[in-house]
């Protein structure tokens, strides 16, 4: 089918837009041309006359009925669209707040657990608030060598408030100082900039205090890194505290940089001559350490020394290397801050020893050229120093570790002699005159008076025996005592204690543990006052020319403290030795009470005993 000219032409037209927004209603817009249609084609085409605006309430509050039924009628028979109207009426809030974005400045902190250096890093953070649609999004600012993912932090959505389902973010709660819980984050509100702080001003009513802006928290590494990053990127004016590299010196000056004028006027006057010495350093202090031969070279130019290994050096067994130290200006205390705590060649002499990093290096030598330079500025040199120097060895001194407690002292002591060792050889008793001896005690804990009672009431049994010195120890079992008896240790030679130790009254330390020897069996007593020598407390013979000095003095108590019966019990023998002056302790009075007792069962002994037994003039000793 043929279109006419002026339907292709009213085709080819652009068509404006068909919808307006009148007091905040979206309504369609009269098309053109079609005031030309009669009535009569309104069946097939829709016509929309002009919208009416006029008010037809007077109360701005009435929203209810606004249509007459005479007015309606007629917008029917016209084809007009009226519209609810209203004073207060407005935009929608996606067209009133069109672009209208807020912007606010916040932070949130992160703890740091792998770094020394920092204990929290803090992010910064820009919140944008979208007023059309209540949106947010959330941007951290970039940082440069921070190495961690920096970025869009929040895309554009809602972000519904802790414990709620349905209570988003507002404007309200993005106040400066407020703190927002987004995603198991804590964003604090610092700042805001100046369009987004007269808006909340005007339109939310917000007083100055909510838009004054908080300083951010320092972030010292940060900071730390910021000016080591200053000091990187070649900021003129600073002090770096850093070697210049020489590849990068090379390169500034094919790039235009000029040379110090000092430094070229050196190169000028002493080109390339450099002082050669010879120097050595001895390590043989440490393990495996030798004499090390090297040489010094000191170049005139720049003030740098420079240290390689000798040439006659390359098969002494260590590891070989083209440098000790590169060309650089050598600090006399391992730290330089300027030129004057570094070596010069005025420092430099025979016999000199310098400091190289931590290695004492003695000079011994130098060349013809170092001698004349010398010479030349008025220096006197003395002789060259022999290279070879006496070989001496470190002397080692195995040292014993001390004995710890495990086993006994004679294998503890062979472990030392080598990795693997037999055990030591257990010695021969079959000829030794005391095998089969054992002295038997009856002892008791030493314990504080603060201690537990319980402890108090333990009873052991000591055995020493005296063919190779060792000692057991056998708890008897006490029955609702809380404790288990059985042995309490095993026989093993204690190092502190001899037989010489064990009389009754005595305390020994075992492993620990104090020990009070409150007695003896009857076979112990014997062997101890046959053994004067080993047992001098159990020397009766000493014992009775002690008490025939104080004849006199014993008549005289025995008069002044007679009662009647002329009985003399054991702690009468102590009370009377206490009275007359005799310091005895427990094991030299159980010998006298031995003695006086002799056969005799009674718990007593007559007095006149004590005073016959200390009147003898000749004691003969004899085993009963």
């Amino acid at each position: 089918m043929w279109r006419s000219s002026y339907q292709l032409e009213n085709d080819a037209r652009s068509k404006s837009q068909s919808l307006n927004f009148i007091n905040g209603y979206m309504m369609a817009k009269h098309p053109p041309g079609d005031d030309m249609m009669s009535k009569s084609d309104s069946h097939c085409r829709y016509v929309t006359a002009p919208i009416s605006t006029e008010k037809e309430v007077d109360d701005p509050t009435d929203v209810s009925g606004r249509y007459s039924i005479t007015r309606k009628k007629a917008d029917r028979d016209n084809n007009n669209l009226a519209l609810p109207f209203c004073p207060e009426s407005k935009l929608p809030s996606f067209i009133e707040h069109d672009r209208r974005v807020l912007l606010f400045n916040a932070y949130y902190e992160e703890d740091v657990h792998q770094s020394l250096e920092e204990e929290k890093i803090l992010h910064a953070c820009e919140i944008y608030f979208y007023v059309e649609d209540g949106t947010m999004e959330i941007i951290q600012t970039k940082t440069e060598n921070s190495g961690i993912v920096q970025g869009k932090f929040l895309r554009r959505s809602k972000v519904v408030k802790p414990g709620t389902s349905s209570c988003h973010y507002g404007i309200d709660d993005l106040k400066i100082g407020n703190t927002l819980d987004i995603y198991c984050r804590s964003f604090r509100v610092v700042n805001c900039n100046e369009s987004t702080r007269r808006y909340v001003l005007e339109h939310h009513g917000w007083c100055m205090h909510d838009v004054q802006p908080i300083p951010l928290p320092r972030d010292h590494f940060a900071e730390m890194n910021r000016a080591k990053m200053i000091r990187e990127s070649g900021v003129p004016g600073l002090d770096r505290k850093r070697k210049m590299n020489d590849l990068k010196v090379v390169m500034e000056s094919q790039l235009g940089k000029q040379s110090s004028m000092t430094d070229r006027g050196m190169f000028l006057e002493h080109g390339t001559d450099a002082l050669c010495f010879h120097v050595t350093w001895d390590d043989r202090s440490r393990l495996y350490g030798n004499i090390q031969y090297f040489r010094l070279i000191y170049h005139l130019a720049d003030d740098t020394i420079e240290i390689a290994r000798a040439s006659n050096t390359t098969r002494d067994g260590t590891v070989t290397f083209p440098k000790l130290l590169k060309r650089s200006k050598l600090p006399k205390s391992g730290q330089a801050f300027d030129d004057s705590d570094c070596y010069s060649w005025k420092d430099l002499a025979i016999g000199q020893i310098i400091n190289v990093f931590g290695r004492m290096m003695l000079i011994v030598k130098c060349d013809r050229f170092t001698r004349d330079h010398y010479e030349s500025n008025g220096i006197h040199l003395r002789e060259d120093m022999p290279l070879e120097v006496e070989d001496k060895k470190a002397e080692i001194k195995r040292v014993v570790p001390p004995y710890n407690g495990f086993g006994s002292e004679e294998d503890s002591l062979r472990s030392c002699t080598g990795s693997i060792n037999p055990p030591p050889l257990k010695k021969d008793m079959s000829s030794n005159k005391k095998s089969g001896i054992v002295l038997r005690f009856n002892a008791s804990l030493v314990v504080d008076d603060d201690a537990d009672d319980s402890s108090s009431m333990r009873k052991f049994a000591i055995n020493f025996f005296l063919e190779d010195d060792t000692i057991t120890i056998h708890e008897p079992p006490i029955k609702n005592s809380g404790y288990v008896g059985g042995q309490f240790l095993r026989r093993q030679p204690i190092n502190h204690i001899s037989a010489s130790d064990m009389y009754v009254g005595n305390v020994v330390e075992v492993v620990g543990h104090q020990f009070l020897l409150r007695d003896a069996n009857e076979s112990t007593f014997k062997l101890m006052e046959c053994d004067e020598k080993t047992f001098p407390y159990s020397d009766t013979a000493r014992l009775q020319r002690i008490l025939s000095s104080k004849q006199d003095m014993i008549r005289a108590y025995f008069v002044s403290h007679y009662d009647g019966n002329g009985m003399l019990d054991l702690e009468g023998l102590r009370q009377l030795c206490s009275a007359i002056g005799i310091v005895i302790n427990h094991a030299e009075l159980i010998t006298i009470w031995r003695r006086l007792k002799r056969n005799n069962t009674s718990d007593s002994v007559p007095f006149n005993k004590l005073i016959k037994f200390s009147a003898e003039e000749t004691f003969i000793k004899s085993l009963p």
